[in-house]
């Protein structure tokens, strides 16, 4: 058998070992590949691939907007503007048909 076939044989078969053994798929992904990785080449271009891979794939804007709108939320929510927000927009757009619809788009 070639290389290429023994590695990808690795790759699945360690995949689904670590799922029987109820591992996260997301962990058994990153196990397994790093794995199979540290096998085809040498251990310090491969961990050092591995982190590239691993921060390249966090650094990314929407990735990243998603936790500071939950933040940013939780924050208005503690410091009480967003019940203030709320009371503004309701009462400019409260009594008009769907107001309450116009207050969750306005605040």
């Amino acid at each position: 058998m070639s290389i290429e076939v023994i590695s990808i044989l690795v790759l699945f078969i360690s995949f689904f070992a670590l799922l029987m053994l109820k591992v996260p798929v997301a962990y058994s992904i990153g196990i397994s590949t790093t794995i199979s990785l540290l096998l085809n080449i040498d251990k310090l271009p491969g961990i050092t691939t591995i982190s590239q891979r691993m921060i390249t794939g966090i650094d990314s804007f929407a990735l990243l907007a998603i936790p500071f709108f939950v933040l940013a939320g939780e924050i208005m929510k503690r410091g009480g503007i967003a019940n203030r927000l709320i009371n503004f927009a309701k009462s400019l757009v409260a009594s008009l048909p769907g107001g309450l619809a116009y207050v969750n788009v306005l605040a």
